[in-house]
């Protein structure tokens, strides 16, 4: 007997299309030659509501239904982390770190430095395809963690957006140019941390920026907005002697020290991370028999919004 169903679409063939918007909430038109993201790992919530229920009391048992407020949606996703592979080239996902409370400062032929901003915060529209259905997710704004252990360096972004109702839509062609191959982490590509001036072996690097994602929908406003943040911390490093490295002395303290670790091989594939941070806790770890400390760690700015930044150099 024939089947009479529908063929069911696949959740393989999708694409993701992102730009910053000029206005808040105001169509971008991502294209798939000019924007497209090497997402992988993509969770994706295309419609989430917020309800009021409606309270009625009967004169029996049962629902008296909700009023729709609000609709939104959700998508995460990671990215490697790989430079543009030309010097003062902005990377592919840099617009993507802008969406999420950073600003882009290009120095041309040199670096790409990305730091915190605590106001005018950018926003973006994505395009996500899946196998000839296209969500609009406008007014994107959201948070990034990363991690670096052996293996890719990861980001991963989680985005807040404004619902936009699903369309048939066919796949675009896809221009895949500018998104270079990234780089393991290793011994040969990466640079030891140095945290308060010494240099120590890691094996595990964490970051996030903590942002305190709020849904406005208000008359005369709907709007994801950044009302602040609280990034957090952690790295595990091989211990040295007291006399060369003392986190319990860093911590008792409250001292304040920089972090830094450089990866990539060659101008154009480094990525420099800085952090400014305190040593709020010690925990010993045990690393394939040699003795670690898992320390955690507080971004604190000093002179404001540069307890985290990024350097494509």
């Amino acid at each position: 007997m024939a089947n009479l169903l529908a063929t069911p679409r696949q959740w393989r063939t999708k694409a993701l299309f992102f730009k910053l918007e000029t206005a808040y909430n105001v169509d971008s038109n991502p294209t798939g030659l000019l924007n497209f993201i090497e997402a992988r790992n993509i969770s994706f919530t295309p419609m989430e509501s917020d309800r009021a229920d409606r309270t009625i009391d009967l004169p029996y048992m049962g629902s008296s239904g909700s009023v729709l407020i609000s609709t939104w949606a959700k998508l995460g996703f990671d990215i490697a982390v790989a430079p543009s592979g030309v010097a003062g080239t902005a990377p592919k996902w840099g617009p993507l770190l802008q969406a999420c409370g950073m600003a882009e400062t290009v120095t041309v032929g040199d670096e790409v430095v990305y730091n915190l901003v605590s106001n005018v915060f950018s926003s973006a529209t994505a395009y996500m395809y899946i196998d000839d259905v296209l969500h609009k997710l406008s007014g994107m704004r959201g948070e990034v963690k990363a991690k670096m252990s052996k293996g890719i360096p990861m980001l991963s972004f989680a985005f807040d957006a404004c619902y936009v109702t699903p369309v048939a839509g066919a796949m675009p062609s896809v221009d895949r140019t500018g998104w270079t191959k990234e780089e393991a982490v290793n011994s040969v590509n990466t640079t030891p941390v140095t945290l308060g001036g010494v240099p120590l072996s890691f094996t595990e690097f964490d970051w996030a920026l903590g942002q305190k994602i709020v849904r406005s929908d208000n008359p005369g406003q709907k709007e994801i907005q950044i009302t602040d943040r609280k990034p957090t911390s952690s790295i595990t490093v091989l211990a040295p002697t007291l006399a060369v490295f003392n986190p319990f002395l860093l911590n008792e303290t409250n001292a304040n020290v920089v972090l830094t670790t450089t990866h990539g091989t060659a101008a154009g594939k480094k990525i420099k991370t800085d952090l400014l941070v305190q040593i709020a806790g010690v925990e010993y770890a045990q690393i394939e028999g040699v003795t670690g400390y898992k320390l955690t760690l507080e971004p604190t700015p000093i002179i404001g919004n540069d307890e985290i930044t990024l350097t494509c150099l």
